[in-house]
């Protein structure tokens, strides 16, 4: 799995910050309803869980919705 073209690899990218940027975003990073986490986890089924900062729970979410930073 990619998040931005760059493989995710979980041994490296632990702890890693990512941004979830929804859809109505439209790839704006700094839009209002984005949020930043850091990942903890990848799953077979494709997703990484991300424990996100603000919620402070740990979402499985597609990487086609996070960016780096």
């Amino acid at each position: 799995m990619k998040i931005q073209n760059k493989k995710v690899d979980i041994a490296f990218n632990y702890l890693d910050p990512v941004t979830y940027v929804p859809g109505h975003a439209a790839g704006d990073a700094s839009h209002k309803d984005c949020s930043l986490g850091v990942i903890v986890n990848t799953k077979t089924n494709g997703t990484v869980g991300v424990l996100y900062c603000k919620e402070r729970t740990v979402q499985q979410t597609s990487p086609e919705d996070l960016v780096w930073g």
